[in-house]
Parts: structure tokens; sequence; C-alpha cells
């Protein structure tokens, strides 16, 4: 895997985001918050996430089986593309939508 690389976003930029609707606003509860340049991409209980994924419509709320499959493989969300995401994404409606009943691994 390659090295991480530093971040360039500015709290201008993610101030943007929330103008925008993209994110909510951040209070005491710190819903979002920028790295500093000596940080590793793994602040305790965050999900770490890039704005080229919010302006595409991508929310901060992922689905409980999402959390659970990058849990269980030992991922992160930067790890995936689009199209996996799309497949999970296909796959939870089908579930929810159609079956009528909650993803799970056993099927």
């Amino acid at each position: 895997m390659d090295p991480w690389c530093c971040s360039d976003i500015t709290f201008q930029c993610m101030e943007g985001l929330v103008h925008r609707g993209l994110l909510h606003v951040r209070t005491s509860a710190k819903e979002w918050l920028l790295l500093d340049k000596v940080d590793l991409p793994s602040p305790p209980s965050y999900v770490v996430s890039f704005t080229h994924f919010h302006e595409h419509g991508f929310v901060s709320h992922a689905h409980k089986f999402l959390r659970g499959l990058l849990h269980y493989y030992k991922i992160e969300l930067q790890h995936l593309n689009p199209n996996g995401i799309q497949y999970m994404m296909g796959f939870i409606a089908l579930c929810d939508g159609f079956l009528g009943i909650s993803p799970h691994f056993d099927l």
C-alpha cells in the first residue's frame, strides 16, 4: 500500500462543504475534524473520508452493515472504489427494500 500523503484541505474548504449542505455544522460534538500534517489518518471513533466523495453525493452516516463489513475485512472507507461502495449499497437496498430483512453476512 502506498504511504499516506498529507492533506491539503483547509478549514475554509470544509466550511464551504457545510455551507453547501454536504457536511453537518461542526459543534462541540465535533462531527468532523481536520488532521494536522503529522497525524495519521486513524483518529479514534472517526471515519476518514475525502471531500471529493462528499461533493459527489456521499453522506457521512454509513449503514451499520457497511461499517461491519469494513470492520470484518479490517479496511477503511478510503480503500474502496466507488463501484465497490455502490455494490454494497445495492445489496443493502435489496435486503431492506425488496426482501424486507436486515442485510447480514450469511446471505
